[in-house]
């Protein structure tokens, strides 16, 4: 580390300290910048939550750098069951006081964190412009590049948003069902006739049907969906859900979903569209999105905005988001660094 790592000194960001959490907050807001369709705005009880509720499969890794008594720089990291890695979910430097060293000093204490939870490799996913896109910071790339990071192998992911001012998909209304099939919808917590499945097909991102799924009261708990909703729910958010039922078996074929946080009324997340392979070739992704579109609009009239991601090849998917009027705004682009 540098000099300057010496004058830090760094606690670990706990719910339960109230100071420290609410300069860290500060510190969160004060760096989100204000590019236009970047990012939803800071929300402080989903922010909040974080700290308290990690998402499935993983740990968090939260420590707030002082000094002066000042809360002037912030680390996360994340870090996956039974993988070398340790992802940089956020790296904060206080705006008054970059440029001195600070943020290498937390990617210094970053390498040793996770070192000493057996990483090998840090990684990072860092925003970046499309050609004839928005203007994008380019800082976090040449920072990575300056403290020994390179961009990953593998593809990029574009983000892409919906402005429902500017284009309404649902204009024509919601597509028929095709025959065979029934649509459902549910909110935030999964029907139990429905967990088992979701995190199959969720975890699978399609798998063909459900000879192996166990749908027993504790495979219900246990079940991905289950945890996942437990960090969804702790953090306050609300989701919105869109499923198709093949009408023979009974079985769930695919489904989509839309989160949000507490306090960002306009702004929406798409999360994951998934249809099993045996039920693919009927349009059903397109009809899940729109069916939970109007969804979302008849429980939250002031969403405005809706984000979306996806690997950069997942062409089949990018396609349908701008046929129903999502705009490509900026790629992300995977960093990694060794940890030694």
């Amino acid at each position: 580390m540098n000099d300057i790592a010496h004058e830090l000194r760094l606690v670990p960001l706990d719910a339960d300290d109230a100071p420290t959490l609410a300069a860290w907050l500060q510190l969160t807001t004060e760096s989100a910048g204000d590019v236009p369709l970047s990012a939803a705005p800071p929300c402080a009880a989903d922010l909040t939550g974080s700290v308290r509720f990690a998402p499935p499969g993983t740990v968090l890794v939260d420590e707030a750098a002082y000094r002066d008594g000042q809360l002037i720089g912030a680390i996360r990291l994340v870090l996956p069951d039974g993988a070398p890695v340790a992802v940089v979910d956020q790296l904060l430097v206080d705006p008054a006081v970059r440029r001195q060293g600070v943020g290498r000093a937390l990617a210094g204490r970053a390498r040793e964190l996770a070192a000493g939870h057996g990483r090998t490799t840090l990684v990072a996913d860092l925003v970046e412009a499309l050609p004839g896109g928005p203007d994008r910071d380019g800082g976090p790339a040449a920072f990575a590049a300056a403290v020994g990071g390179t961009p990953a192998a593998g593809p990029e992911g574009i983000h892409q948003w919906l402005d429902l001012d500017r284009h309404d998909p649902l204009a024509d209304g919601v597509p028929d069902v095709p025959a065979g099939y029934r649509l459902v919808t549910w909110g935030t917590i999964t029907p139990d006739r429905f967990a088992v499945a979701v995190s199959e097909l969720g975890q699978s991102l399609g798998s063909s049907g459900p000879e192996s799924w166990d749908t027993s009261p504790e495979a219900i708990r246990t079940s991905h969906v289950r945890r996942f909703e437990r960090m969804r729910v702790g953090r306050g958010r609300r989701a919105y859900h869109a499923g198709v039922v093949h009408e023979e078996t009974g079985e769930l074929a695919g489904f989509t979903s839309v989160s949000k946080t507490t306090g960002n009324p306009r702004y929406a997340l798409q999360g994951m569209t998934v249809v099993g392979r045996d039920h693919r070739g009927h349009r059903l992704g397109r009809l899940l999105k729109l069916a939970n579109l109007a969804h979302v609009r008849e429980y939250e009239p002031s969403v405005r905005l809706i984000e979306t991601a996806n690997a950069a090849d997942n062409h089949p998917m990018i396609a349908l988001n701008e046929a129903m009027g999502f705009v490509p705004q900026e790629r992300w682009v995977s960093w990694e660094a060794p940890v030694s």
